[in-house]
């Protein structure tokens, strides 16, 4: 199955037991809004929260899995992350991780948003501008 047919969502929080009740029935209403239902929900815990898994028998583009899958709560820093690997396409770039992977020495920048620190890494042998070479 093409992970376009999966939403994937990663909750880094453990909340009550009836704010995730509502959670999900929300997330219901949403899929249905975009005349979505899933066949199937997974669901399992992580150390620092949930994972999701809606399994969907509609063909959803990159794009449109990430928007769904940040409408549905998934984690800001890997909807951002994700937006970037779409826009290289990259193949494969739906992950979730029960666990950070992490290289010694590994040069990072860190997110203003969030704080988490993301790890730099040349994608399809690409190398970002220098500074000076990014106004055009």
């Amino acid at each position: 199955m093409s992970e376009s047919f999966v939403l994937k969502i990663d909750l880094d929080i453990h909340p009550p037991e009836e704010w995730m009740a509502a959670w999900e029935r929300k997330n219901e209403m949403i899929l249905g809004l975009y005349g979505l239902k899933p066949t199937k929900v997974n669901k399992k815990e992580s150390p620092r929260g949930w994972h999701y898994w809606y399994l969907l028998h509609k063909y959803l583009t990159p794009e449109e899995t990430n928007k769904l899958q940040f409408l549905l709560g998934d984690d800001h820093t890997r909807v951002k992350i994700n937006m970037w690997k779409i826009a290289r396409s990259v193949p494969h770039w739906n992950k979730l991780f029960d666990r950070k992977l992490w290289r010694k020495d590994q040069e990072t920048i860190t997110c203003w948003f969030c704080g988490n620190k993301i790890p730099l890494v040349v994608v399809h042998g690409e190398k970002e501008p220098e500074e000076d070479d990014r106004s055009g």
